[in-house]
């Protein structure tokens, strides 16, 4: 059993794996399945497309829904999430499952100066091939697009995810403090 996970994992980490993947909650380690999905600011736009995402260290998949009490607070801090480390290399990408874009807008309204990238999954098809089955769920993909965790649900996940990014991301740049001109402090 156990020589079979390790086998398997490096199949996956080596990207050696033939098909994409079903994703669950069991399956950390694995590669995201690639995907693409229309922006909700923009429906003209060519939709957003996982594979081809700029190369950041990790992004974090947020599935959600208008009616979903918890995600009235994880989104917003979700946001604040995105800005705080951008500059760190993580990218947050909010996935509406199959709600009118119209009331998906409507709850974004006051969300001015996003930061995140906010797609939606009108026939359902991102939500079946992660298998999510309750909002809110997140996933934390790596910058090689393997899924590093997975929450399902609210608990836990506002303490949980800060610590499990650093663990994968560099430490804060020297760029926040003042550059030393040569002069002893």
């Amino acid at each position: 059993m156990r020589c079979a996970r390790a086998c398997r994992l490096l199949l996956v980490t080596a990207g050696l794996a033939l098909a994409p993947m079903l994703v669950h909650a069991q399956d950390i380690g694995a590669v995201a399945p690639d995907f693409s999905a229309p922006y909700v600011a923009d429906s003209m736009a060519p939709p957003w497309h996982f594979a081809a995402r700029e190369p950041v260290a990790l992004t974090i998949l947020s599935f959600w829904a208008t009616w979903c009490k918890p995600c009235e607070t994880l989104h917003p801090w979700l946001e604040t999430l995105a800005h705080d480390y951008a500059d760190r290399g993580v990218r947050v990408v909010t996935i509406n499952m199959r709600e009118p874009v119209d009331s998906i807008r409507r709850w974004l309204n006051a969300d001015t100066g996003s930061v995140t990238l906010d797609v939606r999954d009108p026939d359902g098809h991102v939500t079946e091939l992660y298998t999510v089955t309750s909002v809110p769920t997140i996933l934390l993909v790596a910058e090689n697009g393997v899924v590093v965790r997975r929450w399902e649900g609210f608990t836990g996940v506002m303490s949980g995810l800060e610590p499990v990014m650093n663990r994968f991301l560099a430490p804060a740049s020297a760029a926040a403090k003042p550059a030393s001109r040569g002069c002893s402090e």
